[in-house]
Protein backbone atom coordinates (compact mmCIF):
# COMPACT_ATOMS: atom_id res chain seq x y z
CA UNK A 1 0.00 0.00 0.00
CA UNK A 2 2.86 2.23 0.47
CA UNK A 3 3.23 2.32 -3.44
CA UNK A 4 -0.36 2.72 -3.67
CA UNK A 5 -0.20 5.75 -1.57
CA UNK A 6 3.08 7.07 -3.45
CA UNK A 7 2.04 6.43 -6.78
CA UNK A 8 -1.51 8.38 -5.91
CA UNK A 9 0.50 11.40 -4.61
CA UNK A 10 2.92 11.95 -7.83
CA UNK A 11 -0.53 11.27 -9.63
CA UNK A 12 -1.67 14.43 -8.50
CA UNK A 13 1.13 16.60 -8.89
CA UNK A 14 0.75 15.77 -12.39
CA UNK A 15 -3.01 16.64 -12.50
CA UNK A 16 -2.49 19.48 -10.45
CA UNK A 17 0.21 20.69 -13.00
CA UNK A 18 -2.16 19.90 -16.19
CA UNK A 19 -4.70 21.97 -14.44
CA UNK A 20 -2.52 24.92 -13.36
CA UNK A 21 -1.21 25.45 -17.23
CA UNK A 22 -4.31 25.07 -18.74
CA UNK A 23 -5.72 27.41 -16.39
CA UNK A 24 -2.95 29.92 -17.26
CA UNK A 25 -3.93 29.20 -20.72
CA UNK A 26 -7.43 29.93 -20.45
CA UNK A 27 -7.26 32.80 -18.17
CA UNK A 28 -8.05 35.47 -20.62
CA UNK A 29 -11.34 33.33 -20.98
CA UNK A 30 -12.48 33.45 -17.54
CA UNK A 31 -14.79 36.15 -16.26
CA UNK A 32 -13.65 37.56 -13.15
CA UNK A 33 -14.77 35.75 -10.14
CA UNK A 34 -13.62 32.85 -12.24
CA UNK A 35 -10.42 33.70 -12.09
CA UNK A 36 -9.94 32.89 -8.01
CA UNK A 37 -10.05 29.12 -9.62
CA UNK A 38 -6.25 29.78 -10.76
CA UNK A 39 -5.53 31.50 -7.78
CA UNK A 40 -5.93 28.62 -6.04
CA UNK A 41 -4.19 26.18 -8.60
CA UNK A 42 -1.38 28.36 -8.66
CA UNK A 43 -1.52 28.86 -4.43
CA UNK A 44 -2.04 24.68 -4.19
CA UNK A 45 0.67 24.15 -6.42
CA UNK A 46 3.36 26.45 -4.53
CA UNK A 47 2.27 24.82 -1.48
CA UNK A 48 2.71 21.05 -2.87
CA UNK A 49 5.85 22.54 -4.52
CA UNK A 50 7.47 23.82 -1.00
CA UNK A 51 6.62 20.62 0.80
CA UNK A 52 8.12 18.64 -2.19
CA UNK A 53 11.56 20.65 -2.16
CA UNK A 54 11.88 20.19 1.08
CA UNK A 55 11.35 16.57 1.96
CA UNK A 56 12.83 15.38 -1.59
CA UNK A 57 15.79 17.76 -2.13
CA UNK A 58 16.59 19.21 0.97
CA UNK A 59 15.84 15.81 3.23
CA UNK A 60 13.79 18.01 5.40
CA UNK A 61 11.30 15.39 7.97
CA UNK A 62 9.65 18.22 9.42
CA UNK A 63 7.18 20.63 6.96
CA UNK A 64 4.72 21.36 9.54
CA UNK A 65 5.75 25.29 8.78
CA UNK A 66 4.04 25.01 5.59
CA UNK A 67 0.24 23.78 6.88
CA UNK A 68 -1.24 26.66 8.30
CA UNK A 69 -0.32 28.93 5.12
CA UNK A 70 -2.10 25.69 3.48
CA UNK A 71 -5.18 25.85 5.85
CA UNK A 72 -5.74 29.86 5.61
CA UNK A 73 -4.52 30.39 2.13
CA UNK A 74 -6.99 27.86 0.61
CA UNK A 75 -9.90 28.98 3.16
CA UNK A 76 -9.41 32.57 2.00
CA UNK A 77 -9.22 31.94 -1.90
CA UNK A 78 -12.31 29.49 -2.07
CA UNK A 79 -14.73 31.86 0.81
CA UNK A 80 -13.60 34.49 -1.41
CA UNK A 81 -14.62 32.60 -4.36
CA UNK A 82 -18.17 31.04 -3.43
CA UNK A 83 -19.41 34.65 -1.36
CA UNK A 84 -18.85 36.02 -4.63
CA UNK A 85 -21.22 33.40 -6.19
CA UNK A 86 -23.84 33.64 -3.67
CA UNK A 87 -23.52 37.51 -3.89
CA UNK A 88 -23.89 37.73 -0.15
CA UNK A 89 -23.38 41.28 1.94
CA UNK A 90 -19.76 41.91 2.28
CA UNK A 91 -19.62 41.90 6.00
CA UNK A 92 -19.79 38.15 5.28
CA UNK A 93 -16.94 38.34 2.90
CA UNK A 94 -14.80 40.44 5.37
CA UNK A 95 -15.22 38.34 8.23
CA UNK A 96 -14.10 34.87 6.52
CA UNK A 97 -11.43 36.76 5.15
CA UNK A 98 -10.20 38.16 8.08
CA UNK A 99 -10.40 34.85 9.97
CA UNK A 100 -8.42 33.10 7.23
CA UNK A 101 -6.19 36.15 7.58
CA UNK A 102 -5.91 36.02 11.63
CA UNK A 103 -5.25 32.71 11.71
CA UNK A 104 -2.09 32.65 9.23
CA UNK A 105 -0.57 35.69 12.16
CA UNK A 106 -1.37 34.23 15.21
CA UNK A 107 -0.23 30.52 14.52
CA UNK A 108 3.21 32.40 14.53
CA UNK A 109 2.80 33.72 18.65
CA UNK A 110 1.55 30.67 19.78
CA UNK A 111 1.26 26.73 19.56
CA UNK A 112 -2.15 26.60 20.85
CA UNK A 113 -4.09 25.76 18.02
CA UNK A 114 -4.58 22.41 16.67
CA UNK A 115 -4.09 22.85 12.80
CA UNK A 116 -5.95 19.46 12.41
CA UNK A 117 -9.39 21.10 14.35
CA UNK A 118 -8.81 24.36 12.20
CA UNK A 119 -8.45 22.10 9.05
CA UNK A 120 -12.14 20.24 10.09
CA UNK A 121 -13.52 23.63 10.76
CA UNK A 122 -12.06 24.97 7.42
CA UNK A 123 -13.27 22.07 5.38
CA UNK A 124 -16.28 22.32 6.75
CA UNK A 125 -17.18 25.89 6.09
CA UNK A 126 -16.04 25.52 2.34
CA UNK A 127 -18.08 23.12 1.45
CA UNK A 128 -20.97 24.75 3.13
CA UNK A 129 -20.35 27.64 1.14
CA UNK A 130 -20.05 25.44 -1.68
CA UNK A 131 -22.65 23.01 -1.56
CA UNK A 132 -25.47 26.51 -0.78
CA UNK A 133 -23.77 28.13 -4.26
CA UNK A 134 -24.63 24.52 -6.00
CA UNK A 135 -28.46 24.84 -4.81
CA UNK A 136 -28.49 28.05 -5.87
CA UNK A 137 -27.56 26.98 -9.08
CA UNK A 138 -30.20 24.17 -9.33
CA UNK A 139 -33.01 26.49 -8.36
CA UNK A 140 -31.93 28.51 -11.57
CA UNK A 141 -33.84 27.30 -14.68
CA UNK A 142 -30.60 28.15 -16.12
CA UNK A 143 -27.05 27.78 -15.11
CA UNK A 144 -24.70 30.30 -16.10
CA UNK A 145 -22.24 28.35 -13.89
CA UNK A 146 -19.58 27.40 -15.92
CA UNK A 147 -17.68 25.94 -13.58
CA UNK A 148 -20.83 23.61 -11.87
CA UNK A 149 -18.78 20.71 -12.17
CA UNK A 150 -15.52 21.97 -10.08
CA UNK A 151 -17.54 23.49 -7.46
CA UNK A 152 -19.57 19.82 -6.97
CA UNK A 153 -16.25 17.71 -6.94
CA UNK A 154 -14.80 20.83 -4.35
CA UNK A 155 -17.99 19.98 -2.15
CA UNK A 156 -17.20 16.30 -2.67
CA UNK A 157 -13.68 17.11 -2.09
CA UNK A 158 -13.48 19.13 1.04
CA UNK A 159 -16.65 16.93 2.65
CA UNK A 160 -14.75 13.80 2.60
CA UNK A 161 -11.16 15.69 3.39
CA UNK A 162 -13.18 16.79 6.73
CA UNK A 163 -13.82 13.44 7.46
CA UNK A 164 -10.40 12.33 7.22
CA UNK A 165 -8.87 15.17 9.20
CA UNK A 166 -11.11 14.24 11.64
CA UNK A 167 -9.50 10.33 11.99
CA UNK A 168 -6.51 11.91 11.34
CA UNK A 169 -5.03 12.22 15.03
CA UNK A 170 -6.07 8.54 15.25
CA UNK A 171 -4.03 7.46 12.06
CA UNK A 172 -1.10 6.88 14.07
CA UNK A 173 -2.60 3.71 16.19
CA UNK A 174 -3.94 2.25 12.65
CA UNK A 175 -2.03 -0.28 10.92
CA UNK A 176 -0.05 1.75 8.38
CA UNK A 177 -1.42 -0.27 5.11
CA UNK A 178 -4.64 1.36 6.18
CA UNK A 179 -3.38 4.76 6.91
CA UNK A 180 -1.81 4.54 3.15
CA UNK A 181 -5.14 3.13 1.47
CA UNK A 182 -6.56 6.00 3.47
CA UNK A 183 -4.55 8.63 2.30
CA UNK A 184 -3.99 7.00 -1.25
CA UNK A 185 -8.00 7.35 -1.97
CA UNK A 186 -7.84 11.17 -0.89
CA UNK A 187 -5.05 11.16 -3.45
CA UNK A 188 -7.14 9.59 -6.40
CA UNK A 189 -9.91 12.19 -5.31
CA UNK A 190 -7.87 14.81 -5.59
CA UNK A 191 -6.60 14.04 -9.18
CA UNK A 192 -10.34 14.12 -9.88
CA UNK A 193 -10.64 16.93 -8.97
CA UNK A 194 -7.80 18.63 -10.76
CA UNK A 195 -9.35 16.57 -13.63
CA UNK A 196 -12.56 18.17 -13.69
CA UNK A 197 -10.47 21.56 -14.06
CA UNK A 198 -9.11 20.44 -17.00
CA UNK A 199 -11.83 19.58 -18.47
CA UNK A 200 -13.88 22.86 -17.75
CA UNK A 201 -11.10 25.03 -18.39
CA UNK A 202 -10.53 22.82 -22.08
CA UNK A 203 -14.37 23.77 -22.78
CA UNK A 204 -14.40 27.29 -21.82
CA UNK A 205 -15.19 29.71 -25.08
CA UNK A 206 -15.55 33.46 -24.50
Amino acid sequence: MEYFFYSTIYLSYFFLLAALMTGILKYSYLKKYEKGYVFYLIYTFFIEATVLVFTEYLQKQQTSFVYPFYIGGIFCILSFIYLKKLTTSKIWLIILLALGIIYLIVHRFTDLFNHDYIKVISNIIIFCLAGLSLLQELRKTKSDNRFLWVDAFIFLYYSVSAFIFVLHSKLGNMELNSAYTIWGMNNILTCVLYFTFIYTFLKLKK
